[in-house]
């Protein structure tokens, strides 16, 4: 039950991020104007329009136009509200979830950093299982000298909290795309993916279906790929779940220190920031608290094996 809800929940913010543009949007969805119907505005920049927004386009809009508009009319990046700059203000019927302290529809930021955490988190994990899992099944064949330098590097990796890498890094490249971010985050994961990989792969070399597998005349290559790596994938599947555990609550860290996604980004992160810097104000701190959450904890419960607990 709690994998079907987990799943569930991360299918619903997964979907948020893929559509993050139709759901939260200054810009209408479908537009009709001046005898012209324009689809999706909110994607594409006519020069028509001319990066016309909300007020701008209900302002040159007649009784003969008119526009299918997202659920949330307001953008990321948006700082106008109806018509005046509101700061910090509490949730209304204008800012379903309030605004920031730059003037910022909270939910449209809540809703666009979903896109964030979730590239974020499916770049780190993904980079971190290829690489970790080449050196550790790697270091497990080869064994020798290949063995030792793969351990030796993950222990160098290991011996320095990933945090502190990470921030120091940043400080010495300087704030980058989310390329650098996930590379970062992804970085000390990497040993240990090998890590685990190795050791899984080391214990199924070592069962007796490949002992039979050699008894057979089967080269050691030939062990390795077809009865040794299809036992691997479950700790595999468990070290890339809790990578991207990580990548979520490290991308959220990085943000609230102002080392995460490159403004004007949305990021939960960034919202914590806001939160710890404006009194705690509850309508950014408890929304995007909520979210990393729930994310981080449905993550790891798809992490778990199956049979635990």
């Amino acid at each position: 039950m709690a994998r079907r809800v987990a799943w569930a929940w991360l299918g619903a913010v997964a979907l948020v991020a893929v559509f993050a543009d139709c759901i939260a949007s200054d810009r209408p969805l479908v537009l009709h104007l001046d005898g012209e119907t324009y689809w999706l505005p909110n994607l594409i920049d006519y020069d028509a329009l001319d990066g016309a927004r909300v007020h701008d386009l209900a302002a040159r809009m007649d009784e003969d136009d008119w526009a299918v508009w997202a659920p949330v009319r307001h953008g990321p990046t948006g700082v106008r509200g109806s018509g005046e700059l509101r700061v910090r203000d509490a949730p209304s019927d204008t800012h379903w979830l309030g605004t920031d302290d730059r003037g910022r529809d909270v939910l449209a930021r809540l809703i666009h950093g979903a896109r964030t955490t979730a590239l974020v988190a499916a770049g780190a994990a993904l980079l971190a299982a290829l690489f970790g899992a080449a050196l550790g099944i790697l270091a497990a064949w080869r064994r020798g000298a290949v063995d030792a330098s793969v351990i030796a590097a993950c222990d160098v990796v290991g011996a320095v909290p990933a945090l502190l890498v990470i921030v120091a890094v940043q400080g010495l490249v300087g704030r980058g795309g989310f390329a650098i971010v996930i590379a970062l985050i992804a970085l000390p994961r990497i040993a240990d993916v090998a890590r685990i990989s190795r050791g899984a792969l080391r214990g199924a070399l070592a069962a007796p279906y490949c002992d039979a597998a050699r008894a057979a005349g089967a080269g050691e290559l030939r062990v390795v790929a077809r009865h040794a790596l299809p036992q691997v994938h479950r700790a595999l599947w468990i070290a890339t779940g809790l990578t991207a555990v990580t990548a979520v609550l490290g991308e959220a860290a990085l943000s609230f220190l102002g080392f995460g996604a490159p403004p004007p980004s949305a990021s939960w992160g960034e919202l914590l920031k806001q939160a710890h810097e404006n009194d705690l104000l509850w309508w950014l701190a408890i929304p995007p608290g909520l979210a990393i959450a729930t994310v981080a904890a449905s993550l790891n419960a798809l992490a778990q094996p199956r049979d635990a607990g």
